[in-house]
């Protein structure tokens, strides 16, 4: 349904199949993706910029490495959805 509209984005092309049946063979980790989120975040903190989408970025795969699931690929982000989900 995103995809029909203007909701649509390159992750929803990407990943969006993925989290749908739970495919989180990694191709890029959560956990490298908290570590660029924080480099991007902090830097347009320190530009003085005010980033909300960066910072919810942020601190979702914060939240994923806190849980263990790091390891996941990063759209395992689909797993803090959903209560008792986690992969």
């Amino acid at each position: 349904m995103f995809a029909q509209t203007g909701a649509n984005s390159q992750v929803l092309k990407t990943d969006g199949e993925d989290m749908q049946h739970r495919a989180h063979d990694c191709f890029f980790s959560a956990a490298h993706a908290a570590k660029d989120s924080t480099i991007a975040w902090t830097l347009g903190a320190q530009a003085g910029l005010h980033l909300p989408l960066a910072a919810a970025t942020k601190l979702q795969y914060d939240r994923m490495v806190a849980l263990q699931l790091g390891h996941l690929d990063k759209s395992g982000v689909a797993e803090l959805t959903f209560q008792g989900r986690h992969a």
